[in-house]
Order: structure tokens, then C-alpha cells, then sequence
């Protein structure tokens, strides 16, 4: 059990640095056959996952995934706006937390829903910004609750009020991809304001040897370098 929940740990986190890899050559105007080759190329260490994925079970398999990754990052770089830096993400998410610690959360169902918003913003600030992946074996052991409540809140809260989005829906072991908002929705469910930001999602190497997460109550001492998103 520990082995394979260490593979599905390692497969996770693996979509994730892809993903990320898939947002940095959409952003720079690539290709999706430029960003096969960079995955699938021997030397390049942010492909592991992509390669793992052919050794495994083909290079058809890796292929496809590689254009659904692409697929997810070209739709949430088309809708969204890149922030300046990584600094500039870390102010977002700072400023997403204070508005949901100080937002009123009224009854069973609003407590629930902002234990669950909690476990995202959580994973956004591991990933750099709004924008993030994750599943719902990882939201709901986040935030303490089960996978039906955790649908039952995000359809009836987190959806309608803009503080939530999801932007593409996992399959197998990947996560979803999501877009965290500020709670600000008009009359349609539509979120505003932060709605245009995304985080920077780093490039390749910087994401890599990246510290470790920000995470509730800490904030970086110092502003670490920046780069062309």
C-alpha cells in the first residue's frame, strides 16, 4: 500500500511539473510538437513523467497524453493573464487568503466549503499561483471530508460564487486543472476581478529546483529572481 500510494504520489507530481512545462511553451508561442520533443528528449529532466509514461505503455500513450496536457494548458493560457513574477503570484495568493479568511462562511455547508477552499489554495501556493492541479482523493484527505461532500460543496458554493473553476477534468491519475477566484461572481456565476490572473506557473528548470511551498501564515523574506512567464 505504501509503494503504491508512493507511485501515485510520484505520477502526481510528475503531471504537475508537466503541466507546468506545457503552460511555460504555450505562453512563449510554442508548438505542441515542440513540446513533445522537449518532454521526450533523453537530457531534458522535466520529461521523466512523459517518458515513464512511454516506457510503460508505449509511445502512442505518451503521445496522447502529452496532447491533452497541451490541450489543458492552451485553454488556461487563452483565459488567462500572466502574472509579472513569481513575487507577483505570492501577492495574489497572499491577498486570496486574507479574502477568504475574512469572507463569512454561514452554516454546515459554508464551514465545509471553506476547508475545501483552503486545501486548494493550498495547492496553488505549491504551485505558484491560481492556477493549479489537484484530485479529489488529494482535496478531500486536504480538507477532511469525503468526495461527495466535496462535489456537493464545489456545485453549490465554491462553483457559483467565483471562488472556484475548473478548468479541465482529470482523468485516471492525473488531477484536475483548476483556477482559484476571489468569490466575486456576477448575477451568471461569472467570477470577476481576479479571474484574469493566473500564476506563472515557472519555467522548467526554475520549477524544478524551486524551495519548498509556501504555505498559511508564511510569506517569502525576500523576492526570488524573476523570469519571462
Amino acid at each position: 500500500m505504501v509503494l503504491r500510494e508512493d507511485r501515485q504520489g510520484a505520477a502526481e507530481h510528475g503531471h504537475r511539473i508537466t503541466a507546468a512545462i506545457a503552460c511555460h511553451v504555450v505562453r512563449a508561442g510554442g508548438t505542441v510538437d515542440e513540446l513533445t520533443r522537449l518532454l521526450l528528449h533523453p537530457d531534458h529532466e522535466g520529461g521523466r513523467h512523459a517518458r515513464h509514461i512511454a516506457l510503460r505503455s508505449a509511445q502512442a500513450r505518451a503521445l496522447d497524453y502529452i496532447r491533452r496536457v497541451w490541450a489543458s494548458a492552451s485553454a488556461a493560457v487563452a483565459s488567462t493573464q500572466v502574472l509579472e513574477s513569481r513575487q507577483h503570484a505570492y501577492e495574489v495568493l497572499a491577498a486570496l487568503r486574507d479574502r477568504i479568511e475574512t469572507t463569512p462562511w454561514r452554516g454546515e455547508r459554508g464551514r465545509t466549503a471553506l476547508r475545501v477552499l483552503r486545501a486548494h489554495l493550498n495547492f496553488a501556493e505549491t504551485a505558484g499561483g491560481p492556477l493549479h492541479h489537484a484530485s479529489e482523493r488529494q482535496t478531500a484527505e486536504e480538507a477532511g471530508v469525503s468526495r461527495t461532500t466535496l462535489r456537493v460543496v464545489y456545485e453549490t458554493v465554491l462553483r457559483p460564487r467565483g471562488w472556484l473553476r475548473r478548468l479541465r477534468v482529470g482523468h485516471g491519475r492525473e488531477g484536475s486543472t483548476w483556477y482559484l477566484g476571489d468569490g466575486s461572481a456576477d448575477h451568471h456565476g461569472t467570477p470577476t476581478s481576479l479571474s484574469r490572473f493566473r500564476t506563472t506557473q515557472c519555467p522548467p528548470t526554475r520549477y524544478l529546483r524551486s524551495g519548498p511551498p509556501l504555505r498559511q501564515g508564511r510569506r517569502p523574506t525576500s523576492t526570488p529572481p524573476s523570469s519571462v512567464a
